[in-house]
């Protein structure tokens, strides 16, 4: 297990991508625990309501699984799921553990005037991570450029706002 979470650090630091990974079930089901888990620590150090919890425990897993699928796929490159959809979800834990648990951590423990300029600018910065790593994940799996892959991650980034917006809109 020690060796994957090296290559996940590594495919975040852009040395290693998912064709570094074995086509493996079982890694794939680890590393979407280790996402969702990295998921449930976030949600419990904040006040978030039942439908963000459904959204980032249950669907976001969901969605990005299918968003990699089918991005694969059209692409012509749905033999590599298994190890792309790896590489998204353990680099993405990764990173939730090292970088925006601790921007979350540092943003409560910000005064509420500060919090919510360093909130604003934690949540920029983390689109910006998830676009450049996942977006090199799938530049890499699907043989285009990096220009490509960044712009579907962020196809996906505004995918999860428009659900997001849907979940709210039904709360009211």
């Amino acid at each position: 297990m020690k060796q994957f979470l090296r290559i996940f650090v590594d495919i975040v630091l852009w040395r290693r991508g998912p064709q570094d990974l074995p086509v493996s079930w079982l890694l794939l089901a680890l590393a979407v625990a280790a996402y969702v888990a990295v998921s449930v620590v976030q949600l419990g150090l904040s006040d978030q309501s039942l439908a963000n919890w459904l959204f980032y425990v249950v669907l976001d897993p969901l969605l990005l699984a299918g968003w990699t699928w089918l991005v694969l796929r059209i692409l012509g490159h749905g033999a590599r799921f298994l190890q792309t959809a790896s590489a998204v979800f353990g680099a993405n834990a990764v990173l939730g553990f090292l970088v925006y648990l601790p921007l979350q951590v540092l943003g409560s423990a910000a005064g509420t005037d500060q919090a919510s300029g360093f909130a604003q600018a934690a949540a920029w910065l983390q689109v910006i991570v998830f676009a450049l790593v996942t977006g090199r994940i799938l530049k890499l799996a699907t043989d285009t450029n990096l220009f490509t892959g960044i712009m579907l991650s962020i196809t996906y980034v505004v995918l999860v706002i428009m659900v997001l917006a849907q979940l709210r809109g039904a709360g009211d």
